[in-house]
């Protein structure tokens, strides 16, 4: 009964959401499409993509070819630690779906000997092929692409989020959307990064992942990986977004609220953009617009940036001797309030000068959960933003951090990188 529920439950979805028969099936090869992307996903762009309407809208120099920057470059992980396999449907009539398995809680297995859960390679595609909601015929079709060995989400960084990229950028006319499923501990970060290196997405990216994996009789990992694919499937929605529990939130917004609560992700300064209930309430008008231009994928990413949380009475000698550093690109300052520091530590700001005066883009965050960075609130604020640093407004410590690595990746720096710091490109800010 419970199988027989959840599958009216979500064929009534599919009629909230619009899933209807596509006006042209979709004709291609499952092998075909593997090989060319095993060949092609993990290869660097030889050209210098142009910017989107939001990048150009910087009144700064073209962003510099990826190739023209010294900065380390990420690496790409390689293509034989990725496997594709059809899953459900041959026709598409109502689209067809590439889901990218890395791993996480919703594909582990028990061990029978002590009960702890471990990663699967074939048990979630198992799952998949036969759960009756994928084969329902108002579902989009589905592949997988599945990395091996699965990852852990704590292990997932820069080098990840390039191939994760590449994925998208070498399947991107074969689908009308993907699901990432992805653990929940880095899960923010992904959707955040990737929100940056698709310029000119015109397709849904849904970052998805579970609580409690699907081997157990109660768990939040069917529902979640059911209502991503329909949400992949929308034409309409055009970003990547991150959907767990009942909320479709903008990726670059959403952080982890809740180690173990179901609904452990939220997105505290902007809305959903849709709830998903025995309705859906689609927000649309929050959806951003389609893009003008065609997809361009931005791999390099430049990781030379630290976060730092103040705390009363910190040691300013470990900040200055963290500045010091000759690669440092980026800090994040998680500040007090509306970021507020303590004015009356010359060796702080001594750090921070040193940092901007060492060509450092120094980012000023709130560790408040709900708000934004004010700096010209207090006089301490006034002083930092004098100093040159750069407030980030309403954005997650998620965002700052992924935005600072696109944007040195691309070879920004000086005035040019702090104008773009405040400029709203993917939905990531506010106006201030």
């Amino acid at each position: 009964m419970r199988g027989a529920s959840i599958l009216l439950w979500s064929c009534s979805l599919a009629s909230a959401l619009h899933v209807g028969p596509r006006t042209a099936t979709h004709r291609r090869q499952a092998t075909q499409v593997a090989r060319r992307f095993l060949s092609v996903c993990c290869k660097e762009p030889s050209d210098t993509p142009a910017l989107d309407t939001a990048d150009a809208s910087l009144a700064v120099p073209l962003l510099k070819p990826e190739s023209a920057d010294a900065s380390p470059a990420v690496p790409v992980m390689k293509t034989e630690s990725l496997t594709s396999y059809h899953a459900v449907g041959d026709d598409h009539p109502h689209g067809i779906v590439l889901i990218i398995y890395t791993g996480g809680t919703m594909g582990m297995t028990k061990d029978p000997s002590n009960g702890a859960l471990s990663p699967d390679k074939s048990y979630l595609r198992q799952c998949i092929s036969e759960m009756p909601e994928f084969s329902n015929s108002d579902m989009p079709d589905t592949d997988i692409i599945q990395y091996e060995p699965l990852l852990d989400s704590s292990n997932i960084g820069p080098s990840e989020w390039a191939s994760l990229a590449g994925v998208v950028e070498a399947c991107y006319l074969d689908y009308d959307g993907f699901v990432i499923v992805h653990g929940t501990d880095t899960m923010a970060y992904t959707a955040s990064a990737l929100s940056f290196m698709l310029q000119g997405l015109g397709k849904p990216v849904v970052v998805t992942g579970s609580i409690i994996p699907m081997c157990e009789v109660y768990n939040d990992a069917r529902r979640n990986l059911i209502v991503s694919v329909m949400f992949a499937a929308q034409l309409e929605l055009s970003e990547v977004v991150v959907f767990f529990n009942s909320v479709l939130l903008r990726g670059n917004r959403a952080i982890k609220v809740d180690s173990q609560g179901l609904a452990a992700f939220d997105s505290p300064n902007f809305p959903p953009l849709a709830t998903v209930g025995a309705t859906v309430q689609a927000n649309r008008h929050l959806w951003l617009p389609p893009p003008v231009g065609r997809l361009r994928v931005h791999r390099k990413l430049d990781a030379r940036v630290l976060v730092v949380r103040l705390s009363p009475g910190f040691d300013d000698t470990a900040l200055a001797g963290l500045v010091r550093g000759p690669n440092l690109r980026g800090l994040v300052l998680s500040l007090y309030g509306t970021g507020n520091g303590p004015s009356g530590k010359e060796p702080f700001l001594q750090a921070i000068r040193d940092a901007i005066k060492g060509g450092v883009i120094v980012i000023a965050a709130t560790q408040c959960l709900r708000g934004s960075v004010s700096l010209g609130t207090y006089e301490v604020g006034r002083y930092l933003l004098e100093l040159g640093v750069v407030s980030a407004g309403d954005m997650t410590t998620e965002a700052c951090v992924t935005k600072v690595a696109y944007l040195c990746g691309r070879g920004l720096e000086g005035d040019a990188l702090r104008e773009a710091m405040v400029t709203d490109l993917r939905g990531e800010r506010s106006a201030d």
